[in-house]
Order: structure tokens, then sequence, then C-alpha cells
């Protein structure tokens, strides 16, 4: 059975997710493409058929989360002048809350 674009793509993302997560909680040095491709319960060989190398994997999970991370950001800032303060000291929590403790 061949995979849409859209499956593709939904699965790239799920990847990503999962790869940010796993060198978000044990740092880029040493965490290597088996240790990626066991956070995501797939072998070396699938992450590569998605990216084309560890660098790519890094790159691009990171600028996706990020973009996430922002876009709630910015879909949650104040318009009022007067809010901003108590909104920048809510923000580290539920940046953690949401996106993990190691984004915040």
């Amino acid at each position: 059975m061949k995979t849409t674009e859209q499956q593709h793509n939904e699965r790239k993302r799920e990847l990503m997710e999962k790869c940010f997560e796993c060198y978000a909680e044990n740092g880029l040095t040493g965490t290597g493409i088996k240790a990626l491709a066991d956070a995501c319960g797939c072998t070396k060989a699938n992450l590569y058929s998605y990216f084309t190398n560890l660098d790519e994997l890094i790159i691009e999970s990171t600028a996706y989360c990020m973009e996430k991370v922002e876009d709630d950001f910015m879909e949650m800032a104040p318009t009022d002048p007067e809010d901003v303060v108590r909104f920048v000291k809510e923000v580290p929590y539920w940046t953690a809350k949401k996106h993990g403790k190691n984004i915040a």
C-alpha cells in the first residue's frame, strides 16, 4: 500500500516531534540516529527515508517544534498593553506545561 503525500508529511511531523523530545531530554551530544530511531519506535533506515542525514533531522525538527511554540505564543499574546507583564510572567509555565520542560 502506497502512502499519500499527506500521510508521509503527517508521519514526518510525528517523527520530528519525537526526535525533538529525545534530544531536548538527552542533549544533542551523544544522541545519535539509533537513539532517535528508538525514541520513534522505528529503524534508522526508516528515519533516513524521511531525512537525508542526522543534521537535516535535527534542523528540521527543531525548526518545526519551535514554530509550534511560537504559534502558541502568538495566539496567547495579549492585545492590551496593560496585560503584557502578566503574560511575560506566565509564558514559561504554560510553555513547559504544553511543550515540555526542556523548551521553556
